[in-house]
């Protein structure tokens, strides 16, 4: 097994990550949080057209419809926790990418 592999499976067996995958399957087949998250995302695109077109109006609009979409995702079981989990993994694999990054570059330009 090589290093990849090896920390793939590390990271994979990580009980964070196995409950990321319990609470995935969970929402995949639950129509209200998949619509909800749905909504979110399309609202989140809405707010970042309307802020790179400088349209301000329409950005103050979006943001006050995304606040409340995400404030009723988040009031659905368990989707505050699986947020929260995505976070704290991917927060783990920013740490890890610049690990290694330290260490190539260290090997590198000694």
């Amino acid at each position: 097994m090589n290093n990849i592999e090896a920390l793939k499976n590390y990271f994979n067996d990580l009980p964070e990550v196995k409950r990321i995958h319990e609470l995935e399957h969970y929402i995949d087949n639950n129509k209200d949080i998949k619509k909800k998250f749905s909504e979110v995302k399309a609202m989140q695109k809405k707010l970042v057209n309307a802020k790179e077109f400088n349209q301000v109006n329409q950005y103050k609009t979006y943001e006050e419809e995304y606040t409340k979409l995400k404030s009723e995702l988040l009031d659905m079981p368990f989707v505050e926790e699986y947020l929260e989990l995505l976070d704290l993994v991917d927060q783990m694999l920013i740490s890890l990418t610049d690990s290694i990054e330290y260490k190539l570059d260290k090997k590198i330009n000694g």
